[in-house]
């Protein structure tokens, strides 16, 4: 197969010469659709604060139910330094947004709204799901080495 199928024609197009001393012009990075960038991205948190606070509470239950299993002070300081690393992760983004300009409301704080993402429209639902369920599923975990914890005792 010929390169100039798989490429445009400005992608496989000879580099113009450039005068000595100057740096290497990049080439042309297409994406996957062969469009052209039409301008800088902006990316906004359009997840609603409930979500955000639902992720935290899952990794709290999580430590707590460690806490409950473990119970022993080398344990504890373990998941002290785990509880540290959390609160960096989420009050890391918290700090840097605050930087910024005011971000506006989320899309899905409305009735029946979607949230558009590269591949396709979501419902409120679909998000949560999509964005709760590896929180969710290390709550779930922790929770079940808490019941097994105690079930061996």
């Amino acid at each position: 197969m010929s390169r100039s199928v798989l490429h445009s024609p400005e992608a496989v197009a000879a580099p113009a010469p450039r005068p000595l001393g100057s740096p290497p012009q990049m080439p042309h990075a297409e994406a996957n659709d062969n469009r052209p960038r039409q301008g800088p991205e902006t990316r906004m948190f359009e997840l609603p604060s409930e979500v955000w606070v639902v992720m935290v509470g899952c990794y709290g239950v999580f430590l707590l139910a460690l806490l409950g299993a473990t119970g022993d002070a080398g344990a504890s300081f373990a998941i002290a330094i785990s509880a540290v690393y959390i609160a960096m992760f989420f009050g890391t983004g918290r700090a840097m947004l605050r930087q910024g300009p005011a971000q506006p409301r989320s899309p899905l704080e409305q009735s029946n709204a979607r949230l558009q993402t590269q591949f396709g429209s979501l419902s409120k639902w679909e998000v949560y799901l999509q964005v709760l369920i590896v929180p969710g599923a290390v709550a779930f975990f922790g929770v079940a080495v808490a019941v097994i914890g105690a079930a061996a005792l």
